[in-house]
């Protein structure tokens, strides 16, 4: 998700694999841009409801707080499944970037931070 469009992959219906792209950018209707290909091998499609959306705000604020992008030119947050192989839940990570590179912190589904990347100077 970006500050004006999101990008959303999702199954093929029918398929456990096959996922196609979407964008939306308002309104009432995501547009599907095209075959998006197939799923990593042990990903796990994420159940939106799962996901403390109420707790973005306060991740967005601790990621300008703590990452060390004090002018970020771009901001983007990326949901991440969960994987069979990887033991891993879904979560999420929010991104902060400049000309001089990426800086991001990662958080489970509820909203707590598990990890963060910050600039290093």
């Amino acid at each position: 998700m970006y500050p004006d469009y999101a990008v959303a992959e999702c199954l093929v219906k029918g398929s456990t694999k096959r996922y196609d792209r979407y964008m939306y950018r308002g309104g009432d209707v995501a547009v599907r841009q095209g075959p998006g290909g197939t799923a990593f091998p042990g990903a796990v499609p994420a159940d939106l409801d799962a996901f403390s959306w109420d707790a973005l705000p306060a991740l967005m604020k601790r990621a300008d707080e703590e990452l060390g992008v004090d002018e970020p030119t771009s901001r983007y947050l990326v949901l991440t499944p969960g994987s069979t192989l990887l033991g891993s839940e879904a979560g999420l990570s929010v991104y902060l970037s400049d000309t001089y590179g990426v800086a991001y912190l990662t958080a489970d589904a509820k909203g707590r931070v598990t990890a963060t990347y910050p600039r290093k100077d």
